[in-house]
């Protein structure tokens, strides 16, 4: 059971999900494109009932936010990289207001939504570990499969710049506290798993024992049970243990 409200950060539209047990450390939860905030009620509240407070941001231009027509490719084009590296840049002023102590935090994003978990892991020390489902840690890889799929030109230089700027690939250092899952159906035609097959090739022997993909036999751009069941025990091992040791250690 939990119990959830609806708050802002600086003109940011967020959902609360509290658990009715003591917490055992703090979850952002990201949706998905053309999602919002509202349609992840229920994932929410399920990953509170684990056990953590759980807070579920509003992506640029979604929900009260905003609406674009989302399935457009020239809106795709145009606005899914400034969503994913705004909704990146958020993070930071949604941590500092929603936990004034130093525990660790953890985030989980779907398909858009982990686009941004992946580059939150990246950049911010506090976030202990995440769990990207159907989206990709290896931007600039991902662009180019799915341009030369879609049969598109290549990037512009100056957008292509920017996404390497930002692309965890590139810049992630998995240090001995932090820990990453990636979940991803195997027949995901939304967001191919070939990216993230392309990320642990090169990271894997870096952080064998910190970084683990799991494949998922007949499964396209959805979230399954077992995704779930593997999330939770990834949690309560890498967040909960984070935090319950840092607190050993103060």
């Amino acid at each position: 059971m939990s119990t959830h409200i609806k708050f802002h950060v600086r003109g940011i539209p967020c959902l609360e999900f509290t658990p009715t047990s003591p917490s055992k450390g703090t979850i952002l939860l990201y949706h998905g494109w053309a999602s919002n905030i509202e349609n992840y009620s229920f994932f929410g509240s399920l990953v509170a009932s684990w056990g953590y407070r759980i807070i579920v941001p509003e992506l640029p231009y979604h929900g009260e936010r905003g609406e674009l027509n989302y399935f457009d490719d020239t809106v795709l084009e145009d606005y899914f990289w400034e969503v994913v590296l705004q909704g990146i840049q958020e993070i930071g002023v949604i941590t500092s207001e929603i936990s004034t102590t130093q525990d660790h935090i953890g985030i989980v994003g779907h398909s858009c939504g982990g686009f941004i978990a992946a580059g939150a892991f990246s950049n911010f020390s506090r976030i202990a570990t995440a769990v990207v489902i159907n989206g990709s840690c290896a931007w600039t890889k991902f662009e180019d499969l799915y341009r030369e799929k879609k049969g598109i030109d290549p990037m512009c230089p100056q957008k292509r710049l920017l996404v390497e700027t930002h692309d965890p690939v590139s810049h992630l250092k998995i240090k001995d506290n932090k820990a990453l899952l990636l979940l991803h159906g195997k027949d995901d035609m939304t967001i191919p798993i070939d990216s993230q097959r392309h990320f642990m090739s090169v990271m894997s022997k870096k952080y064998a024992g910190n970084l683990e993909l799991v494949e998922y036999a007949g499964v396209n751009h959805q979230i399954t049970i077992g995704m779930l069941q593997k999330c939770k025990e990834w949690f309560d091992k890498h967040l909960n243990g984070a935090n319950s040791a840092g607190r050993t250690s103060k």
